[in-house]
């Protein structure tokens, strides 16, 4: 019979991590409203650059659905984580090279793996299965593996999991079919998000997530959720034009929150809850450092080091899943794979935050999103994606689901204002100042703004609700409010006046802005919002095949071992996509599930 871990008491939370976006007062006077304030900032390494100026609020912190409730109660959301045997096993070969590691920079990223063994290790737990990592790819992979048969330990590295977004993208599910939504093409549906991807998504990986999201749904509402007064909450809402830039398909958005705050923390602790009441164990406070291999190269288990330091070792029968999400805290990793503007965004604006609730707050002293699973996977022999890695980071104040003018610190537009906050980071990066904000100038009239994302309910009201919770500030002249904001008035007084031309015209000749979008600035008093943006997390990984399971430099599966969630590559392209709203909840729910099931009929 297996050894058993201890099972740990699920930690949870009935409140959820929330950020007011009203503030203190800041420092310039002159008509100035409110200021973000967020003193709650993520753990980071030793040396990293000093916290950003302005501090974010957790991802899609401000409930979607909640304001939308307090303007009129009106639903949905955007679519922004015993006694036990001491004796060792048989000799085993820990990992020592890098395998397929790609070529080193300047700064050596990846390191050497640490000099411990099995034989070291003050206790030894045997089970089937081993998964890294309890947020959503993580409960997902022990629940299928539990499922399909199999002895299950899930590790996670904190006191309580890091849930990440709200919703996750399901379709063609008949949960949502008797809910009346319509059944989507899932043809069109992939060849959207490849598109949407740079063609560099492996479209196994998306065929996964089409294909079965649907019925992966239906089996976690009638196994898990429904039995426990969970089911998904589920929004309407189509592209409001086929020509805007943003596709966003809401309907496919399901999140799981009864309360309203679009939040997986109750969806994740449910399936703590199940794996736990189903012979599953986890072990909270337990990291995972090393993979070991036997003398064919094939993973069976690893070492990890518990609350008091101790190394344990983790001996897996069948297969370890890597479930253990973002390099973002790594400024080696993100030096070695991110191009130097993108990386000193996420240096400076680094705002990923572990805490998975009030009561649930992060217990490590270690950085929580350092690539530690990335490294054990590249010296089990795995390769890593090289060319401008996934990543996510966005706006979530101001009019940031709107287009109004936006202009730099230097008071010029430059960019089309209809890319959503989730996939304008590109130029923001770029921006010579290297700063991660705009400025959204905006004059007195009711221009009803059309949102740029779907959202059912999603008014001029509302989103001056929003917005009057970030800094901004009024003048009654152009010229006054450049000084405001620090820009050059004599710039941003040139710009306002072409855009108003340009406005005028019903054709947007500098940008190609949607006509639908152009309003003039031309009534006082003059309004300057400013938006923020900041990072929340890398998408991007190492490669794996369509079973899920780790592949090497000549893409032949590592046996044993298998990854799902945002540990894994080529899913999402160079950036965040505009077509599935909560697509990288989507890819770590199905993406984990398969592992799960994979790894429990791995001979």
């Amino acid at each position: 019979m297996a050894s058993r871990a201890r099972e740990a008491p699920c930690l949870r939370s009935a409140t959820a991590c929330r950020r007011c976006l009203t503030g203190g007062a800041g420092e310039k006077g002159f008509r100035m409203k409110h200021k973000n304030q967020d003193s709650d900032r993520d753990r980071r390494q030793e040396g990293a650059p000093e916290a950003a100026p302005t501090q974010a609020p957790h991802p899609f912190g401000l409930s979607r659905r909640s304001f939308l409730t307090a303007a009129g109660g009106l639903a949905g959301g955007l679519a922004a984580v015993g006694a036990l045997s001491a004796c060792a096993p048989a000799e085993q070969k820990p990992t020592t090279s890098p395998g397929g590691a790609t070529t080193s920079s300047a700064k050596d990223w990846l390191g050497t793996p640490p000099a411990i063994t099995p034989a070291q290790c003050v206790e030894t737990i045997k089970t089937d299965v081993v998964v890294v990592g309890s947020a959503l790819a993580g409960v997902l992979s022990a629940y299928a593996a539990l499922k399909n048969g199999a002895e299950v330990v899930m590790i996670e590295r904190n006191g309580a999991p890091h849930i990440s977004g709200s919703g996750i993208g399901f379709f063609n599910s008949r949960f949502q079919q008797e809910a009346g939504q319509p059944l989507h093409d899932e043809q069109a549906v992939m060849s959207a998000v490849i598109n949407e991807g740079n063609l560099r998504v492996d479209a196994s990986l998306v065929t996964l997530w089409a294909y079965h999201s649907g019925e992966i749904l239906d089996e976690l509402e009638e196994n898990v959720l429904q039995p426990a007064n969970l089911p998904g909450n589920i929004m309407f809402g189509e592209p409001l034009h086929s020509s805007d830039l943003d596709q966003y398909i809401t309907s496919f958005h399901v999140d799981f929150d009864p309360d309203g705050k679009d939040s997986l923390e109750k969806f994740v602790f449910t399936f703590h809850d199940w794996i736990m009441s189903n012979g599953g164990s986890i072990a909270f406070d337990t990291c995972a450092r090393l993979l070991t291999q036997d003398e064919a190269g094939r993973v069976n288990g690893l070492i990890a080091t518990n609350e008091s330091g101790d190394y344990v070792y983790y001996q897996a029968s069948k297969a370890v899943i890597m479930c253990a999400g973002s390099y973002g805290g790594n400024t080696d990793m993100v030096d070695h794979f991110c191009y130097p503007t993108m990386a000193n965004f996420i240096k400076n604006y680094n705002s990923y935050n572990a805490k998975a609730s009030d009561s649930a707050p992060v217990t490590t002293d270690e950085t929580m999103d350092d690539g530690t699973g990335h490294k054990m996977m590249v010296w089990a022999g795995a390769i890593m994606e090289e060319i401008d890695p996934s990543y996510q980071a966005w706006s979530i104040d101001a009019y940031s689901f709107a287009a109004p003018l936006a202009v730099d610190q230097q008071g010029r537009r430059f960019f089309n204002e209809c890319y959503s906050s989730l996939s304008t980071s590109f130029p923001i990066f770029e921006l010579p100042s290297q700063a991660n904000y705009v400025w959204q100038i905006l004059g007195s009239d009711s221009f009803n703004m059309p949102p740029l994302l779907p959202i059912p309910g999603m008014t001029r009201e509302i989103m001056d609700m929003i917005a009057s919770g970030s800094e901004h500030y009024e003048a009654d002249t152009i010229a006054e409010l450049a000084q405001l904001i620090d820009v050059d008035p004599d710039t941003l007084v040139a710009t306002v006046e072409r855009y108003n031309e340009l406005c005028r015209a019903g054709k947007d000749d500098d940008f190609g802005k949607a006509p639908w979008h152009l309003n003039p600035v031309d009534t006082p008093p003059y309004k300057a919002f400013k938006e923020n943006y900041f990072f929340y997390g890398m998408s991007s990984g190492v490669k794996v095949n369509n079973k899920l399971q780790v592949v090497d430099k000549d893409w032949k599966a590592i046996p044993g071992l298998y990854a799902a969630g945002n540990c894994v590559g080529w899913r999402m392209g160079s950036g965040y996509q505009n077509v599935v709203p909560g697509l990288c909840n989507a890819y770590a729910a199905c993406h984990g599930y398969f592992a799960g099931k994979n790894a429990a009929l791995d001979a």
